[in-house]
């Protein structure tokens, strides 16, 4: 049995008509409780305080991953999670994240999504920033049929930071859909949020970026900005960003890139002797393998690099 749930919402609700307000997914009754709870409260899981590559294989049709990342004063860890769909069976996965960043501690955390053409994922991240903490967040998703990622957070004390990267290319039949929302709490907190993806054919995609300046966050920054690229007439494409404001002293700045490829760029590829559709995929490619540097395991890298070139 399964059941609707609404996810991805808005912390401050637009109009109604516009059907962004949050996402509705059908859940299957064994992991509804799951996703119920808050990600902030979430107990038990995996425990990790070092850096590492996490593989999200099951051989359960609806699998539920649980893992708290524990970043100690100090320390500097960087986790990979892969959703391949390698050695996985899973139709359904959801993955909650919980992120605590001690004190001048540094956390790069990697979700990638490979799974395959009927797959729905639910990708779940929730952090905390104390002082002089930074987060990092980066996502390249190109499987998967439906993909709803959720990432929010606080930064909760002086000059704590966030910073979060999508990479996406989405085909036939494909939706993401995104919500981040970033709380800036203490002074001189900074946050940058990019996302840059391309839609062919009947692809889906939508964007929800929330930057939260809260009372006594003075000298805090906070920056959105998104790139689409569309390759078909049937893909869709919704963004909303939003900046709310309750401290004078802050800066909050947001910009979209939505289009078609230039005549100009066309022509100066084709005048190199590439075709249309090679430029095309060439520079939908680019989205995803600038953010492959990141990820300090060749195996992976070489994994999502056969993906995309299939």
């Amino acid at each position: 049995m399964a059941s609707d749930m609404k996810i991805n919402r808005l912390t401050s609700p637009s109009w109604n008509w516009l059907k962004m307000n949050d996402a509705e997914v059908t859940v299957p009754d064994e992991i509804a409780l799951s996703l119920a709870q808050n990600v902030k409260d979430q107990n038990g899981g995996t425990s990790i305080s070092s850096s590492c590559v996490i593989r999200l294989d099951s051989d359960e049709k609806n699998a539920v991953f649980k893992n708290e990342i524990l970043a100690k004063p100090g320390s500097d860890i960087k986790i990979v999670m892969l959703a391949s769909a390698k050695n996985n069976t899973t139709d359904f996965q959801a993955i909650h994240t919980k992120i605590n960043a001690e004190k001048n501690s540094k956390v790069h955390l990697i979700k990638i999504n490979l799974l395959g053409k009927k797959a729905t994922q639910i990708d779940r991240t929730y952090f905390l920033a104390n002082e002089n903490a930074t987060v990092e967040v980066t996502h390249i998703v190109l499987g998967g049929e439906k993909t709803f990622v959720e990432v929010c957070g606080d930064l909760l004390e002086y000059n704590a930071s966030f910073t979060s990267d999508m990479g996406y290319i989405l085909g036939k039949d494909q939706n993401l859909d995104m919500n981040y929302i970033v709380n800036h709490i203490g002074k001189k907190t900074d946050c940058k949020m990019n996302v840059r993806g391309t839609l062919k054919e009947n692809a889906k995609k939508t964007y929800r970026g929330t930057i939260d300046f809260k009372n006594g966050c003075a000298g805090a920054r906070g920056d959105e900005q998104e790139e689409t690229l569309l390759l078909s007439e049937n893909a869709e494409n919704n963004s909303i960003p939003i900046i709310l404001c309750d401290e004078e002293d802050v800066a909050g700045e947001h910009g979209a890139s939505i289009g078609r490829l230039g005549d100009d760029i066309l022509f100066y590829m084709q005048s190199r002797g590439i075709p249309k559709a090679a430029s095309e995929n060439s520079i939908a490619r680019s989205k995803v393998q600038r953010l492959l540097p990141l990820i300090n395991d060749e195996q992976v890298v070489s994994e999502v690099n056969a993906f995309l070139d299939f």
